[in-house]
């Protein structure tokens, strides 16, 4: 009996077919890829947390921020007097930072693995500038306008006091990479957005925080229509507010190199 192969159009029916499967699975990997750097995105900020902890356990406080660098206790490392005498001494900043020696790998852990490095080579993630110096007990609270276009906004209050921000890479971790959360930075949203990961995000989409009491968490900050676009709708840095008594609240988007501790006192 003669055997019988395909035809040209059985051929192309499965090679359709074919085609069809795999346009329906890619998204499906691509979610799943991306859950999993965002999985491990937020393992970086858990860890440098724990550095920040194992460090304030030791001093009373955490470490500074951009204005501490002369005197070598900026967290990041990125404005030490120590890196900046000698950077090629050095294959990260962070190897000349305080918290060093309280993490194991100085420069993975500050790279989200959503980012790829889109903004700038040295990190990610970023420390709220007047926050230098905080007691990691504070009991204060911290708020944020849920309509940052409006000047009579209702505001929120996050869960803890955040410390250390995601930043979106264009606004304006690819122009300061100073370690500092300060003045109009944004949240990163790449994580949730419709189009996640590097040099993506925007409406839903969200970026992590690690809190000073050391909890970590998804933050999905308001936002305009267009994420590559400094837009009025936008949530920076400067809408932040630390509520320190009833009816009083302070801004802590700026600081200055006299400022460290400043959290730490109730009042301004």
């Amino acid at each position: 009996m003669p055997r019988r192969g395909f035809t040209l159009i059985e051929l192309l029916i499965v090679i359709v077919i074919i085609a069809l499967l795999i346009g329906l699975l890619l998204p499906t990997l691509g979610k799943a890829r991306e859950s999993g750097r965002q999985t491990l995105c937020m393992s970086n900020v858990r860890q440098i947390m724990l550095g920040i902890h194992g460090y304030a356990d030791d001093y009373k406080v955490i470490p500074g921020t951009y204005w501490q660098g002369p005197i070598n206790l900026d967290w990041a490392g990125r404005m030490n007097a120590a890196y900046n005498s000698n950077p090629a001494l050095y294959p990260h900043p962070f190897h000349t930072s305080v918290l060093r020696d309280y993490l194991q790998t100085a420069d993975k852990v500050m790279e989200c693995p959503s980012a790829r490095r889109e903004a700038n080579r040295f990190f990610d993630y970023t420390m709220v500038i007047k926050l230098a110096g905080a007691r990691i007990d504070l009991e204060w609270k911290v708020s944020y306008p849920e309509r940052p276009e409006q000047a009579n906004s209702t505001r929120k209050l996050f869960p803890a006091i955040p410390l250390l921000i995601e930043e979106h890479d264009e606004f304006w971790n690819r122009t300061h990479d100073d370690g500092s959360f300060a003045g109009v930075d944004q949240w990163s949203t790449r994580h949730g957005a419709r189009k996640a990961g590097s040099a993506a995000g925007g409406r839903g989409g969200g970026g992590h925080i690690g809190y000073l009491n050391g909890s970590v968490g998804l933050f999905k900050p308001p936002v305009g229509p267009n994420d590559r676009a400094n837009e009025p709708q936008d949530l920076t840095a400067q809408h932040l507010r630390m509520v320190k008594a009833p009816g009083t609240s302070y801004p802590i988007f700026e600081s200055s190199a006299a400022e460290f501790g400043w959290a730490n006192r109730s009042r301004n």
